[in-house]
């Protein structure tokens, strides 16, 4: 018997919470740098160390080139290259840690364009339950995470710095 929260199982209870708006939602308890003080409020570039602000940056550029040249399509190609380029011989576990991000910011903008709970049936396949818990199954690990809530928490918080960091760049004023 394995201790702790399976993906499953934490697709089906804990990601219940996706169903609030990035506004709405209470901070997650996990800190998205190893190391860093749990329970820290994200709520703009200023609370972020130096690791963490890399790491948002990546995951919103990666998210708005994707999306800005193929939509939902190029946003689930470019998480599939992220995980295999992230596992390459020489890559660091921070580098998984960037996939899973990048793939909970996409599975939460699915999840809300889609409507309904997290992981329903209306989402693309590639962000329905199965299918998303058996990613952050087999990748948190890598990502020298522990499966379920540890690993949930950090893509939780760290998903929600990339959610607020989208926002502020959609509003910022655009130079020409």
């Amino acid at each position: 018997m394995r201790t702790g929260l399976s993906f499953e199982r934490l697709a089906g209870v804990a990601l219940l919470s996706l169903t609030l708006t990035a506004c709405q939602m209470s901070s997650p308890s996990a800190p998205l740098v190893a190391g860093a003080q749990p329970g820290r409020m994200v709520t703009g570039r200023e609370s972020l160390t130096p690791a963490a602000a890399a790491m948002i940056d990546f995951v919103v550029d990666r998210y708005t080139f994707a999306s800005a040249r193929q939509g939902m399509a190029g946003v689930i190609a470019a998480i599939d290259e992220c995980y295999l380029s992230a596992i390459a011989p020489g890559k660091r576990p921070q580098d998984v840690r960037n996939c899973l991000v990048l793939d909970m910011l996409a599975f939460r903008i699915d999840q809300q364009v889609s409507g309904g709970p997290p992981g329903n049936d209306r989402q693309l396949p590639f962000f329905q339950r199965a299918r998303a818990a058996q990613r952050w199954e087999r990748y948190a690990p890598l990502g020298n995470l522990r499966p379920g809530e540890d690993a949930a928490s950090f893509m939780m918080n760290g998903s929600e710095a990339s959610l607020f960091e989208l926002e502020r760049r959609r509003r910022a004023p655009r130079m020409s």
